[in-house]
Protein backbone atom coordinates (compact mmCIF):
# COMPACT_ATOMS: atom_id res chain seq x y z
CA UNK A 1 0.00 0.00 0.00
CA UNK A 2 2.78 2.44 0.91
CA UNK A 3 4.75 1.83 -2.30
CA UNK A 4 1.58 2.11 -4.39
CA UNK A 5 0.59 5.41 -2.80
CA UNK A 6 4.15 6.72 -3.01
CA UNK A 7 4.22 6.13 -6.77
CA UNK A 8 0.74 7.57 -7.23
CA UNK A 9 1.16 10.75 -5.17
CA UNK A 10 4.89 11.56 -5.32
CA UNK A 11 4.38 14.05 -8.16
CA UNK A 12 1.63 15.71 -6.18
CA UNK A 13 4.00 16.07 -3.20
CA UNK A 14 6.67 17.66 -5.38
CA UNK A 15 4.24 20.00 -7.13
CA UNK A 16 2.67 21.08 -3.83
CA UNK A 17 6.07 21.72 -2.27
CA UNK A 18 7.09 23.98 -5.18
CA UNK A 19 3.73 25.77 -5.04
CA UNK A 20 4.14 26.36 -1.31
CA UNK A 21 7.61 27.79 -1.87
CA UNK A 22 6.29 30.14 -4.56
CA UNK A 23 3.51 31.34 -2.27
CA UNK A 24 6.04 32.06 0.50
CA UNK A 25 8.01 34.48 -1.67
CA UNK A 26 5.03 36.03 -3.48
CA UNK A 27 5.00 39.77 -2.87
CA UNK A 28 8.44 39.73 -1.25
CA UNK A 29 11.16 42.01 -2.60
CA UNK A 30 13.99 39.60 -1.83
CA UNK A 31 12.06 36.40 -2.60
CA UNK A 32 14.04 33.21 -2.13
CA UNK A 33 17.00 35.18 -0.75
CA UNK A 34 15.23 35.13 2.61
CA UNK A 35 15.93 31.39 2.78
CA UNK A 36 19.64 32.26 2.74
CA UNK A 37 19.40 35.41 4.84
CA UNK A 38 17.66 33.59 7.68
CA UNK A 39 20.55 31.18 8.48
CA UNK A 40 23.03 33.92 7.55
CA UNK A 41 21.66 36.31 10.18
CA UNK A 42 21.62 33.54 12.78
CA UNK A 43 25.20 32.75 11.79
CA UNK A 44 26.24 36.34 12.54
CA UNK A 45 24.58 36.25 15.96
CA UNK A 46 26.03 32.88 16.99
CA UNK A 47 29.45 33.77 15.58
CA UNK A 48 29.53 36.89 17.72
CA UNK A 49 28.34 35.09 20.86
CA UNK A 50 30.50 31.97 20.51
CA UNK A 51 33.66 33.46 19.00
CA UNK A 52 33.87 36.88 20.62
CA UNK A 53 32.15 36.34 23.98
CA UNK A 54 32.98 32.71 24.79
CA UNK A 55 36.22 32.61 22.82
CA UNK A 56 35.44 29.59 20.65
CA UNK A 57 38.34 29.09 18.22
CA UNK A 58 37.42 27.20 15.05
CA UNK A 59 38.88 27.76 11.59
CA UNK A 60 36.38 29.37 9.19
CA UNK A 61 33.95 29.67 12.09
CA UNK A 62 31.22 31.64 10.19
CA UNK A 63 31.05 28.86 7.58
CA UNK A 64 31.11 26.27 10.38
CA UNK A 65 28.03 27.89 11.96
CA UNK A 66 26.23 28.61 8.68
CA UNK A 67 26.54 24.99 7.60
CA UNK A 68 25.34 23.78 11.00
CA UNK A 69 22.25 26.02 10.90
CA UNK A 70 21.52 25.00 7.31
CA UNK A 71 21.55 21.29 8.15
CA UNK A 72 19.61 21.80 11.38
CA UNK A 73 16.86 23.82 9.68
CA UNK A 74 15.99 20.91 7.40
CA UNK A 75 15.24 18.81 10.47
CA UNK A 76 13.77 21.50 12.72
CA UNK A 77 11.48 23.16 10.18
CA UNK A 78 10.19 19.85 8.85
CA UNK A 79 9.46 18.18 12.18
CA UNK A 80 7.82 21.26 13.69
CA UNK A 81 5.85 21.82 10.49
CA UNK A 82 4.53 18.26 10.55
CA UNK A 83 2.92 18.58 13.99
CA UNK A 84 -0.17 20.37 12.70
CA UNK A 85 0.06 19.52 9.03
CA UNK A 86 -2.99 17.21 8.91
CA UNK A 87 -5.18 19.92 10.42
CA UNK A 88 -3.68 22.51 8.05
CA UNK A 89 -4.61 20.49 4.96
CA UNK A 90 -8.03 19.34 6.18
CA UNK A 91 -9.80 21.46 3.54
CA UNK A 92 -7.91 19.57 0.82
CA UNK A 93 -8.00 16.07 2.26
CA UNK A 94 -11.72 16.11 2.93
CA UNK A 95 -12.36 16.72 -0.79
CA UNK A 96 -9.98 14.06 -2.09
CA UNK A 97 -8.13 11.21 -0.44
CA UNK A 98 -4.44 11.88 0.10
CA UNK A 99 -2.28 9.51 2.15
CA UNK A 100 -1.18 11.53 5.15
CA UNK A 101 2.47 10.59 4.79
CA UNK A 102 2.42 12.48 1.48
CA UNK A 103 1.84 15.67 3.47
CA UNK A 104 5.02 14.92 5.40
CA UNK A 105 6.92 14.42 2.13
CA UNK A 106 5.58 17.76 0.90
CA UNK A 107 7.01 19.50 3.94
CA UNK A 108 10.29 17.63 3.53
CA UNK A 109 10.66 18.55 -0.15
CA UNK A 110 9.89 22.17 0.68
CA UNK A 111 12.64 22.39 3.30
CA UNK A 112 15.02 20.23 1.27
CA UNK A 113 14.96 22.79 -1.54
CA UNK A 114 15.73 25.54 0.96
CA UNK A 115 18.60 23.48 2.34
CA UNK A 116 20.06 22.87 -1.12
CA UNK A 117 20.12 26.62 -1.79
CA UNK A 118 22.08 27.25 1.42
CA UNK A 119 24.37 24.25 0.76
CA UNK A 120 25.09 25.76 -2.65
CA UNK A 121 26.08 29.02 -0.96
CA UNK A 122 28.29 27.01 1.42
CA UNK A 123 30.05 25.28 -1.49
CA UNK A 124 30.73 28.62 -3.19
CA UNK A 125 32.17 29.89 0.10
CA UNK A 126 34.36 26.76 0.40
CA UNK A 127 35.76 27.45 -3.08
CA UNK A 128 36.37 31.12 -2.28
CA UNK A 129 38.19 30.19 0.94
CA UNK A 130 40.21 27.61 -1.04
CA UNK A 131 39.28 24.81 1.31
CA UNK A 132 40.47 21.55 -0.32
CA UNK A 133 37.73 19.39 -1.82
CA UNK A 134 38.28 15.64 -1.79
CA UNK A 135 36.45 12.61 -3.11
CA UNK A 136 35.03 12.18 0.39
CA UNK A 137 32.58 14.91 -0.59
CA UNK A 138 30.63 12.17 -2.41
CA UNK A 139 29.65 10.87 1.04
CA UNK A 140 27.31 13.90 1.15
CA UNK A 141 24.64 11.81 -0.61
CA UNK A 142 24.50 8.76 1.69
CA UNK A 143 24.54 11.13 4.68
CA UNK A 144 21.63 13.05 3.16
CA UNK A 145 19.74 9.79 2.51
CA UNK A 146 20.05 8.75 6.16
CA UNK A 147 19.03 12.23 7.30
CA UNK A 148 16.02 12.22 4.97
CA UNK A 149 14.81 8.87 6.30
CA UNK A 150 15.24 10.00 9.90
CA UNK A 151 13.31 13.21 9.29
CA UNK A 152 10.55 11.35 7.45
CA UNK A 153 10.18 8.93 10.36
CA UNK A 154 10.08 11.68 12.97
CA UNK A 155 7.74 13.75 10.78
CA UNK A 156 5.18 10.98 10.27
CA UNK A 157 5.03 10.23 14.01
CA UNK A 158 4.65 13.94 14.83
CA UNK A 159 1.94 14.29 12.16
CA UNK A 160 -0.04 11.48 13.78
CA UNK A 161 0.44 12.66 17.36
CA UNK A 162 -0.31 16.25 16.33
CA UNK A 163 -3.93 15.25 15.70
CA UNK A 164 -4.30 13.06 18.77
CA UNK A 165 -2.46 15.31 21.28
CA UNK A 166 -3.70 18.89 21.06
CA UNK A 167 -0.80 20.42 23.06
CA UNK A 168 1.95 18.58 21.21
CA UNK A 169 3.11 21.72 19.39
CA UNK A 170 4.13 23.35 22.69
CA UNK A 171 6.02 20.24 23.80
CA UNK A 172 7.77 19.89 20.43
CA UNK A 173 8.81 23.56 20.47
CA UNK A 174 10.54 23.14 23.83
CA UNK A 175 12.10 19.81 22.83
CA UNK A 176 13.39 21.18 19.53
CA UNK A 177 14.96 24.14 21.28
CA UNK A 178 16.79 21.74 23.61
CA UNK A 179 17.85 19.53 20.69
CA UNK A 180 19.12 22.56 18.76
CA UNK A 181 21.54 23.52 21.52
CA UNK A 182 22.56 19.88 21.89
CA UNK A 183 23.30 19.48 18.19
CA UNK A 184 26.73 21.15 17.89
CA UNK A 185 25.35 23.82 15.58
CA UNK A 186 27.74 26.51 16.84
CA UNK A 187 30.38 24.61 18.81
CA UNK A 188 32.81 21.75 18.05
CA UNK A 189 32.76 18.42 19.84
CA UNK A 190 36.52 18.16 20.28
CA UNK A 191 36.20 18.82 24.02
CA UNK A 192 34.23 15.61 24.46
CA UNK A 193 36.18 12.58 25.61
CA UNK A 194 36.07 9.50 23.39
CA UNK A 195 33.61 7.68 25.65
CA UNK A 196 31.24 10.66 25.91
CA UNK A 197 31.52 11.31 22.18
CA UNK A 198 30.55 7.71 21.39
CA UNK A 199 27.46 8.05 23.59
CA UNK A 200 26.62 11.41 22.00
CA UNK A 201 26.79 9.98 18.49
CA UNK A 202 24.41 7.17 19.46
CA UNK A 203 21.73 9.37 21.09
CA UNK A 204 21.83 12.68 19.19
CA UNK A 205 21.07 12.10 15.50
CA UNK A 206 21.07 15.78 14.48
CA UNK A 207 24.42 16.49 16.14
CA UNK A 208 25.97 13.40 14.57
CA UNK A 209 24.62 14.21 11.10
CA UNK A 210 25.71 17.86 11.27
CA UNK A 211 29.25 16.77 12.15
CA UNK A 212 29.21 14.27 9.27
CA UNK A 213 28.23 16.95 6.77
CA UNK A 214 30.95 19.26 8.07
CA UNK A 215 33.54 16.49 7.95
CA UNK A 216 32.99 15.67 4.27
CA UNK A 217 32.41 19.27 3.11
CA UNK A 218 34.83 21.35 5.18
CA UNK A 219 37.55 18.96 6.31
CA UNK A 220 37.74 16.30 3.60
CA UNK A 221 37.19 13.47 6.07
CA UNK A 222 35.32 10.28 5.30
CA UNK A 223 31.89 9.51 6.71
CA UNK A 224 31.27 7.28 9.71
CA UNK A 225 29.35 4.62 7.80
CA UNK A 226 28.93 2.33 10.79
CA UNK A 227 26.95 4.92 12.74
CA UNK A 228 25.20 6.09 9.58
CA UNK A 229 23.88 2.56 9.17
CA UNK A 230 22.81 2.60 12.83
CA UNK A 231 20.80 5.80 12.32
CA UNK A 232 19.42 4.50 9.01
CA UNK A 233 17.94 1.50 10.82
CA UNK A 234 16.43 3.77 13.47
CA UNK A 235 15.04 6.03 10.74
CA UNK A 236 13.48 3.07 8.93
CA UNK A 237 11.89 1.82 12.15
CA UNK A 238 10.48 5.29 12.89
CA UNK A 239 9.19 5.52 9.31
CA UNK A 240 7.43 2.14 9.47
CA UNK A 241 5.84 3.05 12.81
CA UNK A 242 4.84 6.51 11.61
CA UNK A 243 3.36 5.41 8.28
CA UNK A 244 1.49 2.55 9.97
CA UNK A 245 -0.01 4.94 12.53
CA UNK A 246 -1.08 7.35 9.78
CA UNK A 247 -2.82 4.61 7.79
CA UNK A 248 -4.54 3.19 10.85
CA UNK A 249 -5.58 6.63 12.04
CA UNK A 250 -7.48 7.65 8.90
CA UNK A 251 -10.91 7.10 10.51
CA UNK A 252 -9.87 8.87 13.70
CA UNK A 253 -8.63 11.84 11.66
CA UNK A 254 -12.04 12.13 10.04
CA UNK A 255 -13.65 12.41 13.48
CA UNK A 256 -11.11 14.73 15.09
CA UNK A 257 -10.21 17.03 12.20
CA UNK A 258 -13.43 17.22 10.27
Amino acid sequence: MFIRDLKRYSKYATYSAVSELKSQVAGSYLGWMWWVLDPLLFMLVYTFVAAYIFGCEVDNFPLFVFLGITIWNFFGATVEGCVGIINSYSAVTKKAYIPKFILVLMKQFENLIKMFISVGISMVTILILKIPITLNLLAFFPILLVYFVLIFGAGTICAYLGVIVSDLSHVITVFMRFLFYLSAVFYPLDRFGEGLLNIYNMICPTGFIIVQFRNVMMYGFGADYFRLFYWLIIGLVLSVVGVTLLYRGEKDFMKVVF
